[in-house]
């Protein structure tokens, strides 16, 4: 072997040691990413929300672009009630993935909870435009309206839910509290406590209203960049 290919080989296994080193280190990062990451899941499916933030947070140290890891996050957040956490992950996580409606749903469960209806519903009226199938949008955009006041856009999602997602158990109570705000916005009966036309009592629809908010308290399951308050973000700020 002459002296030139001796040279050559030295320095060919030079560079592949480097490459060799290279890879193992990057294979040590995606290998704690995940251990974090599966260690939080573990967490997650016993309900043990404090831990798996913990451990989502770790992994979010590692890697910063991975959307289920802020989904997850969020959602724990949201169990453990830190809703202005569980709203910086949620809008984190749509910069990361394509699928953005379950993460509007849940940021509009997050601002419902908070009392901010309005931007609510306006969350979910993003969530069913990017995910059709996501149908108690409309019922839970009609619940905001309706706390609110806004009878005629209450009306307007919740017909709109019984036609899109008419299988659901609540059709027939829906339909009677539809009938009565109908009924509220035509000749308001507040001295009565039944209603003569759709004869629902008031203490009733009460219990509907009750009932359907009781879907709120859930999320959907499957970078903390802003420094306002998280009332003052707007459509344009979570989009981005």
């Amino acid at each position: 072997m002459t002296v030139y290919w001796k040279y050559k080989m030295k320095k060919i296994l030079y560079h592949l040691i480097i490459i060799i080193v290279f890879f193992s280190a990057v294979f040590e990062i995606f290998a704690s990413e995940n251990e974090y990451f599966k260690k939080g899941l573990t967490h997650y499916t016993k309900d043990e929300f404090q831990l798996a933030a913990e451990s989502f947070e770790e992994a979010k140290n590692i890697d910063a672009m991975n959307a289920q890891l802020y989904f997850y996050l969020g959602n724990s957040y949201y169990q453990l009630n830190e809703l202005d956490k569980a709203i910086l992950n949620f809008t984190a996580g749509l910069n990361f993935t394509e699928n953005k409606g379950i993460y509007f749903y849940n940021l509009a469960n997050c601002y419902y909870l908070k009392g901010n209806y309005d931007f609510a519903a306006q969350m979910y009226k993003k969530a069913v435009h990017y995910d059709t199938k996501l149908y108690d949008s409309y019922l839970n955009a009609g619940n905001a309206y309706y706390k609110e006041g806004n009878y005629p856009d209450t009306i307007i999602q919740w017909e709109t839910y019984l036609e899109k997602h008419p299988q659901t158990p609540q059709y027939e109570n829906i339909q009677k509290a539809i009938a009565y705000l109908k009924e509220e916005i035509e000749q308001p009966q507040a001295d009565k406590n039944v209603d003569e036309k759709t004869g629902l009592d008031r203490d009733l629809l009460n219990d509907v209203l009750s009932n359907l908010d009781k879907l709120v308290n859930s999320t959907e399951n499957i970078l903390e960049t802003s420094e306002k308050p998280v009332d003052d973000l707007s459509v344009e700020d979570i989009e981005r």
